[in-house]
């Protein structure tokens, strides 16, 4: 795209200003990718735009229902196993603010491995094409085995790089806008967020496949939940941030 073509897109209303500061970079599963122009440059052939957006919401919107209730769900499936997620609250309450930074840091730092763990030891799946395809056609299933491996696989590291970006931008702000202005901090949170709540509803979508394997997933459940919570304490307005064209359209997302 040359030079006087992106300054006539740019001036298209179509386009959302600075939708794509606070996006998960996810270009396949977003539904807003019509009023983009980050997107229309790296995908300036693709003119089936709008098609593309109405499938990935339809997407979403169906995930989102599957995930109504998980949380009262995992609650339950926790104490069933010995895991108090109470407890947990308490000692986050107790944890310092500098600690805080840490623990959130080492978490989601973590996760990382904990996936990787998870799929290492279920390889027996990926290298027995008839298991994959009995699992990725399951009728007793809601939502398609790959899909779930997608939304954990993007997830998984991106939680960990949107929290870094949000502690790191937050000892950069100044505190005396904070009360006129919305934070950057928190729109980066507030993705990783996004990415901790989709991420919760795709392990418990799991249980659906991997029944026998449901003390090691809750323990996963947890895991997040926890993590979860912790930096809902830190960036308490992180829920709220309104982020250009996904919060104002839709709040579903």
């Amino acid at each position: 795209m040359n030079k006087e073509k992106l300054i006539k897109e740019a001036r298209n209303p179509k386009y959302i200003s600075g939708i794509y500061n606070y996006c998960d970079r996810w270009c396949e599963r977003c539904q807003f990718t019509a009023s983009c122009l980050n997107y229309k440059i790296g995908q300036e052939n693709y003119s089936d735009l709008e098609k593309h957006d109405i499938s990935s919401a339809e997407f979403w919107e169906g995930f989102s229902n599957l995930m109504k209730d998980t949380i009262d769900m995992i609650k339950d499936m926790a104490l069933e196993h010995g895991i108090g997620l109470d407890s947990i609250e308490t000692v986050e309450k107790e944890t310092s603010s500098e600690n805080v930074i840490h623990l959130t840091s080492e978490m989601a730092y973590k996760y990382i491995t904990l996936v990787d763990d998870w799929f290492d030891s279920c390889k027996y799946v990926y290298e027995d094409s008839e298991i994959y395809q009995r699992l990725n056609h399951s009728k007793e299933a809601a939502v398609k085995f790959d899909d779930i491996i997608q939304i954990i696989r993007w997830y998984q590291m991106q939680i960990y790089v949107k929290l870094q970006r949000a502690l790191d931008g937050e000892m950069d702000e100044d505190n005396d806008f904070s009360e006129d202005f919305p934070n950057d901090s928190d729109g980066s949170a507030k993705v990783a967020l996004i990415g901790i709540d989709r991420s919760i509803g795709s392990w418990t979508k799991m249980l659906d496949f991997f029944p026998d394997r449901k003390e090691k997933l809750i323990k996963i459940i947890s895991f997040l939940n926890r993590l979860c919570s912790i930096v809902e304490r830190k960036f308490p307005k992180a829920r709220e941030f309104v982020r250009p064209g996904f919060d104002q359209i839709d709040d579903a997302n």
